[in-house]
């Protein structure tokens, strides 16, 4: 097959926290959301070329070079000093890489891992570049799964296109509340809402993930709005609670409260209460 190149920020061999089992991870680089809450806010823009990483790099990993960035990952330590100085919310150690490329990497470690998420960043925004990698690993692999962790802003012929490659999605439901949405997001969330409904109605969702903001995403009218709504959809609708903490976001994140322990179990109990029976609360990101 044709292997279509993606931008990619980087890759991990062993994941708990993404899915079922332990997962290899591809994070994709770009972002149609421009959350103030987001924990991987270098991978929301692709790199400009400023060069204002360059001299910050201690290992002269980094160059401009007819005004593009040029990365030598050999030079690299992991710093990732370059990511704290970008003003731009980008990553100069991004690598354009094919879907054959990444599946080879995968047929390293195929044997220890249950699976492959594909998150970021926004995956779907290279939609072609996800249906070519889950279609090679299938291929290869036809008993690994392959999912996707997205901000659901897809419209329904998107997941239709990938619908046949990738096992289930887990959908980021940021707010229910559209205004708390754009706050957070800068975009309504009506596709959001769609992409929930029609995945479920396919078979394709996993879960509802939900970030718990304390005074922002854990109101009364958050509390009632997402129970009406995935109630409406099934009420045994898995729904994955996440306590928000302040490792890796923008400064205006670290002005917002972490969320307790007790808040997330307030929260969980009041949506039980009106009928959400299959809810998942993760422990905290430290």
């Amino acid at each position: 097959m044709n292997s279509i190149p993606g931008l990619v920020s980087k890759t991990l061999h062993t994941s708990l926290v993404d899915g079922p089992g332990n997962r290899f991870v591809v994070f994709l680089q770009g972002c149609n959301f421009d959350c103030f809450n987001c924990h991987n806010p270098h991978t929301i823009n692709v790199c400009n070329n400023c060069g204002d990483c360059v001299p910050i790099c201690p290992q002269d990993a980094l160059a401009l070079t007819d005004d593009r960035i040029i990365f030598s990952e050999s030079l690299c330590d992991l710093c990732d000093k370059c990511l704290d100085v970008c003003d731009y919310d980008a990553n100069p150690m991004v690598k354009t890489r094919t879907a054959a490329d990444l599946a080879d990497e995968l047929d390293t470690i195929a044997a220890f891992v249950s699976g492959v998420t594909v998150t970021g960043g926004e995956p779907t925004i290279q939609l072609d570049f996800l249906i070519d990698l889950f279609t090679e690993v299938h291929d290869r692999n036809p008993s690994l799964t392959t999912f996707a962790d997205s901000n659901g802003y897809l419209d329904r012929s998107g997941w239709d296109r990938l619908s046949p490659s990738m096992d289930a999605a887990m959908i980021d439901l940021k707010a229910i509340g559209n205004s708390t949405h754009r706050q957070i997001t800068g975009v309504d969330n009506d596709l959001v809402l769609e992409s929930i409904s029609h995945l479920a109605s396919i078979d394709k969702l996993y879960e509802v993930r939900h970030l718990l903001i304390e005074g922002l995403t854990d109101t009364r009218d958050e509390i009632e709005g997402m129970a009406s709504f995935l109630i409406s959809i099934d009420p045994n609708i898995r729904l994955r609670l996440m306590a928000y903490r302040h490792h890796g976001v923008r400064p205006v994140g670290k002005t917002w409260p972490e969320t307790s322990m007790e808040s997330m179990e307030s929260f969980e109990e009041r949506l039980r209460d009106r009928g959400l029976t299959n809810i998942v609360a993760s422990v905290p990101i430290l």
